[in-house]
């Protein structure tokens, strides 16, 4: 099996440590620690398991770093971020729990993580308003406070923290 990362679609970008990968079919975004981030860069369709588990260092045995490969193939197929056909779920018979157990705290530092968050639309975020007008920018939509008089979000923030505008907050 040589497992490929999906390259389109994908805003991707390296900070120290980690990757940031934004789904932009999916509005979600991907936080990957440097394990993950190591297997999803050198997923390119061409690099068998063994291959990838070179990537991960001498650090461990060789067994070790298949598994943890898997694991990760497992985290970026389940969000979505491999081609089709690669494998999409856990595919590694070694849990983060069982192998902190066996190999102690140095391999958690191996261990791949994915976090991933779900982003809203421009449109989903335009809808979205505040009752607390404090620390806001000039112009976020706002809703009175503790009042039902004006409509939903029809009304903006102004740079002093206070909410008004169309709606009229009393």
């Amino acid at each position: 099996m040589k497992p490929a990362a999906r390259r389109t679609g994908l805003v991707v970008r390296d900070l120290p440590g980690e990757m940031i990968v934004y789904d932009l079919d999916r509005h979600q975004a991907h936080c990957l620690n440097r394990t993950a981030a190591s297997v999803f860069r050198g997923a390119d369709g061409t690099r068998s398991l063994d291959d990838l588990s070179a990537l991960l260092g001498d650090g461990f045995d060789r067994a070790e770093r298949m598994a943890v490969v898997r694991m990760a193939l497992g985290l970026l197929g389940e969000a979505q971020l491999l081609e089709a056909g690669a494998p999409s779920g856990p595919a590694s018979d070694l849990s983060r729990r069982s192998a902190l157990r066996r190999a102690g705290l140095g391999v958690a530092l191996l261990l791949p993580a994915v976090a991933s968050i779900v982003a809203p639309t421009p449109a989903e975020a335009a809808v979205t308003c505040v009752t607390n007008c404090a620390s806001q920018l000039s112009g976020t939509p706002c809703n009175c406070p503790l009042s039902n008089t004006a409509p939903p979000c029809d009304n903006v923030c102004f740079g002093d923290g206070t909410c008004g505008g169309a709606g009229f907050c009393p």
